[in-house]
């Protein structure tokens, strides 16, 4: 039998860089998925941007559905290695088939061809974040060793969200086009077909499965009840729900407002590149602080100082002189949301070691799954609330707008956010479950494995 000091032991620092190397190359790819492929498609294929529109919509949909199911496959899934490493590992045959297909289409494409890509593409996006978001959280219990598992992960995911934005840079050194272009998507593409699979590979190796405390499987209504009666839960998910609807109008309405209203389309991939960054840059500051906070506080400040901040943007002037005013409180709010990027999973984690001690049973992929629809409906949602504003208020993109329109901009992309943020800090500054509640859980679960070996040894004998 294990004991608590070895749930406790920390990873080598070849296991953490092996586990979060591949979210680094998921998010090559994942960046321009969601903000440059529907543009790409539009004006290079024969899809009108309604049916972009509806074919994202739909896809968006029917992957949020999948998430469930996967989750509760690989919770009960049972290998040599593990339940989790199978299904990144087969995700990668789907993810590479469709990736090149989506990011290299031809003139002639349709609606049908997006959509038959797209749908494949978020099916492997499913099986390989649902089950490694559960991996990540069983490979550890301790509280700062989860912190600092989640810590790598979202460094990585922070290094590949930059490395699609300084791909076009560094390539204009030397074509003098700094475009997001044909040439530069398609490249992305063969680096993700050499990387991702040596990276999950490896991850497979090096990496340890992990260790449930709970011998069952939870059944599909156990996870409901779950979600309902688990008080930390319920709370957990009510805070997703409220970061999802702010951040999708922020992030929705991000391109818009800097480009069209600011009027710096030229300087913002390099914008995107020095937040990219700054968050990566400050991750150690934040691990620091985390060995001596408790996280939910943590993610709590760190929304609410940003959502402040935010509006500050709006007594900056506008055009290439606000160019320097701009990166100065952008860099500024960077480093409050980098900790934001690991900080959900972490909690969730301490949430599902409580769920499991209540119930007894295993449901790590499930609840994580739950999460991350929640999230792509939420988002969803809250990019389409902005964008009706927009509509209502009259605004259009690339037009000369009145101030009544432009005001419907800023309150899509700083007030709408603002609101569900704030709201959602206050719900986590009191999160139940902090460090010392969660050495007790863990506590508790180690008595109770102890109990469940024990008795396994009794029958044996017998």
């Amino acid at each position: 039998m294990k004991s608590n000091s070895d749930v406790a032991k920390k990873l080598t620092v070849i296991q953490l860089l092996a586990f979060g190397f591949p979210a680094m190359t998921h998010a090559l790819i994942a960046s321009p998925i969601y903000a440059i492929l529907p543009a790409f498609y539009a004006a290079n294929t024969t899809v009108t941007l309604a049916e972009i529109g509806i074919v994202a919509a739909v896809s968006r949909i029917i992957d949020a559905l999948a998430d469930p199911v996967i989750g509760f496959l690989s919770d009960r899934t049972r290998t040599r290695i593990g339940p989790r490493k199978p299904w990144t590992l087969a995700a990668i045959v789907l993810c590479a088939t469709a990736i090149v297909n989506l990011f290299s289409p031809p003139h002639t494409a349709t609606w049908l061809y997006f959509f038959v890509w797209s749908q494949i593409m978020y099916a492997g996006f499913t099986m390989f974040e649902v089950p490694r978001s559960a991996w990540g959280s069983e490979i550890s219990r301790d509280y700062h060793e989860r912190s600092r598992i989640g810590l790598f992960v979202a460094a990585f995911n922070i290094a590949g969200s930059l490395s699609f934005y300084a791909l076009p840079v560094l390539l204009g050194v030397l074509t003098g086009d700094r475009t997001i272009n044909a040439g530069v998507l398609k490249d992305v593409s063969y680096i993700y077909l050499v990387l991702m699979p040596i990276g999950l590979i490896t991850a497979a190796i090096v990496v340890p499965q992990g260790r449930k405390v709970a011998s069952g499987s939870a059944k599909i209504l156990e996870v409901l009840k779950s979600a309902l009666k688990r008080p930390p839960l319920r709370l957990f998910y009510l805070i997703t729900i409220l970061w999802g609807l702010g951040q999708g109008s922020f992030v929705g309405v991000s391109y818009i407002f800097y480009t069209d209203y600011m009027g710096l389309a030229d300087y913002f991939p390099l914008m995107m590149g020095l937040l990219f960054v700054t968050e990566i840059c400050v991750l150690p500051i934040w691990s620091r602080v985390l060995k001596r906070f408790d996280r939910h506080r943590i993610w709590a400040l760190c929304m609410g100082i940003g959502a402040c901040l935010a509006p500050l943007v709006l007594i900056l002037p506008r055009g290439v002189e606000a160019l320097g005013p701009v990166i100065g409180l952008a860099l500024v709010r960077s480093f409050f949301t980098s900790p934001t990027n690991f900080l959900p999973g972490a909690v969730l984690g301490d949430v599902i070691d409580y769920d499991t001690w209540k119930s007894g049973s295993n449901k790590a992929g499930n609840l994580f799954a739950i999460q991350m629809v929640l999230i792509k409906i939420t988002m969803a949602t809250g990019g389409a609330i902005a964008f009706v504003v927009m509509d209502r208020f009259g605004y259009r993109v690339g037009h000369p707008n009145s101030e009544t329109a432009t005001l419907g901009l800023k309150i899509a992309y700083l007030g709408i956010p603002a609101i569900f943020h704030l709201a959602m800090a206050g719900l986590c500054w009191n999160f139940p479950i902090d460090r010392r509640r969660h050495r007790a859980i863990l506590r508790r679960l180690e008595v109770r494995t102890a109990a469940a070996s024990a008795q396994t040894v009794v029958s044996q004998a017998i």
